[in-house]
């Protein structure tokens, strides 16, 4: 009997053992389970934080870079053509202003223009031009300074530029694209310094080139010699000159005249000044309604000659910073 009871002890006992072994073979495997999905999930949070998730708002795959900039220094834009008409008949009728007795005007204007040259930021590729208003301006003798244009120096030659890195197809490639963004920013660095360092000699040798340019044209200048014209005035004439030297030279005219506008010739011609800006010096009439009508006359025929609306600088008021100042207004 005792023996038997021993024995049913024993067998319960092993079942006992036996149901907590499986109990705990369960627990370990749900405890492993547990854990590794928590893993996986703490996984997928640091890759989907560090390359920027899925469906971004701002559409990548990785955090934005920041690329530095990469930009060619520009050139100096449209040429620019100045011309000076300076009137040399300012005695060729009865309204002529004895205010300002011969030489004065031409004399006065030839300085103004000298003077006007070193301040009209003056650019290669630029041109000037001079010829006397008489009673046959579109004469070619009356050219005093011919169209002189500042040389153009050699283009600057400017290494390639990097090339930014593309934007990684997939988030696996964030890294990779990490570190290419730092390679490009370092090679931008050093392209962008060693571009400002060629542009700034470029610079240099056109400010060397436009002084020479300056020097020259202002000799030039100087040397011209006016002589008094008494027949008459020829205005359009003057302009039919400027106009055919702007139709020849692409870019942006700007036309200055010397003179109280005061036309007696009547030459027919009319010449396209095709949007030039134009700035009359040393106007004066010593009959103030006279000098007022004329404005407006003149006004109204440069618009048909498809002109800017002129400035008409009283003598007064007609310097070099005066002319320079209009001439700038419109920009290049």
């Amino acid at each position: 009997m005792a023996s038997r009871l021993h024995v049913l002890w024993a067998g319960e006992r092993a079942v006992f053992l036996c149901s907590r072994a499986s109990f705990g073979e369960e627990n370990v495997a749900r405890g492993m389970r547990v854990r590794l999905g928590f893993a996986l999930a703490l996984i997928a949070a640091v890759v989907v934080t560090g390359c920027g998730g899925f469906g971004a708002a701002n559409g990548s795959l990785c955090p934005a870079p920041t690329l530095e900039p990469v930009t060619t220094p520009g050139g100096s834009g449209a040429s620019v053509t100045y011309g000076f008409l300076i009137d040399r008949a300012y005695t060729g009728d009865a309204k002529r202003s004895p205010s300002y007795p011969w030489p004065q005007l031409p004399m006065t204007a030839l300085n103004t223009v000298a003077g006007a040259l070193t301040k009209l930021d003056l650019r290669p590729g630029d041109s000037v031009f001079g010829t006397w208003i008489s009673h046959n301006s579109n004469d070619m003798r009356e050219i005093f300074l011919p169209l002189s244009q500042v040389p153009k120096s050699s283009a600057a030659e400017y290494p390639a530029a990097p090339v930014a890195p593309k934007a990684p197809i997939n988030q696996l490639e964030c890294n990779d694209y990490s570190a290419k963004v730092r390679a490009y920013n370092a090679a931008a660095k050093e392209w962008q310094t060693k571009a400002d360092d060629i542009a700034q000699a470029a610079a240099a040798q056109d400010a060397q080139i436009v002084a020479t340019f300056i020097d020259r044209t202002q000799a030039a200048i100087r040397r011209a010699s006016p002589v008094q014209d008494p027949v008459g005035t020829d205005i359009f004439g003057g302009l039919a000159v400027a106009g055919g030297v702007f139709g020849a030279n692409p870019g942006k005219h700007k036309l200055v005249l010397f003179s109280d506008m005061t036309d007696t010739v009547g030459n027919p011609v009319r010449p396209d000044l095709a949007q030039s800006d134009v700035v009359v010096g040393l106007y004066h009439r010593d009959d103030p309604s006279d000098q007022g009508k004329g404005q407006r006359d003149w006004e109204n025929t440069f618009k048909t000659l498809n002109a800017r609306t002129p400035v008409f600088l009283p003598w007064a008021a007609t310097t070099a910073d005066k002319i320079v100042e209009q001439l700038k207004a419109s920009g290049r």
